[in-house]
């Protein structure tokens, strides 16, 4: 809720209490110059979104009170129109009470009600009140679906994990497993050159064994000295 509406909520009593303007035709209504605390209660915006199509990055917030279908009464005179007539030069040098009676004598000469003007500052901070809502509804659920993806990627992570670790000890395995089964053709090879070395040796005499084995295989030359 912004500070508008709270003080609005309150009531709200014109600083100005004499203009000095000229008095009230029988025709008209004599200018307001207390506002009850009920007097804004019911005023929203004719369009509250629930999902804003704005961005929270907005620089101006136009877009948002067009959203909220928000509308500057018939005379014109919103609260951007007297923001405008508080900052003009004529009343640059003039003090707060001394603008405020400056511009609401302007408002009483073209028949607009002060009412009008705060119902549309109320408006304008009640659809800000809303986009915040909105966007701040847009931030928890982003964050929410953000973090269950996380956690959905982290349990992909994990799985993949796990299958590729099991993967790699499979590959270990197999590895392993092949280098035994290796070793072991060695030694049955070995056995069976020995036995058919042995046969063979019968009949053939020493070197002339076409039988190789390990036994008897030549020794490898001698590594180098490198001290």
């Amino acid at each position: 809720m912004g500070k508008l509406t709270e003080i609005v909520n309150k009531g709200v009593r014109l600083i100005v209490t004499d203009t000095g303007a000229s008095a009230a035709t029988p025709m008209e209504a004599p200018p307001e110059r207390e506002i009850p605390p009920a007097a804004f209660e019911d005023v929203a915006p004719p369009r509250m979104p629930a999902r804003s199509s704005v961005a929270a990055g907005v620089k101006s917030f136009e877009a948002v009170y067009e959203e909220a279908g928000i509308e500057l009464p018939a005379h014109k005179y919103g609260v951007d129109k007297v923001s405008e007539m508080l900052e003009s030069k004529r009343l640059a040098s003039l003090g707060r009470e001394v603008k405020a009676t400056a511009v609401l004598a302007a408002l009483e000469a073209a028949q607009v009600p002060i009412r009008d003007v705060i119902q549309d500052a109320v408006l304008r901070d009640k659809a800000l009140d809303g986009f915040e809502a909105a966007k701040e509804a847009e931030v928890q659920d982003l964050k929410a679906r953000s973090q269950a993806r996380i956690a959905a990627i982290k349990d992909e992570i994990e799985n993949v994990l796990r299958e590729k670790n099991a993967e790699i000890e499979g590959l270990k395995q197999a590895a392993e497993a092949a280098e035994q089964a290796f070793a072991e053709l060695q030694a049955r090879k070995r056995k069976e050159e020995d036995r058919l070395h042995e046969v063979v040796s019968h009949f053939i005499e020493g070197g002339d064994n076409p039988i190789t084995t390990l036994r008897g295989a030549p020794s490898p030359p001698p590594k180098p000295d490198r001290g």
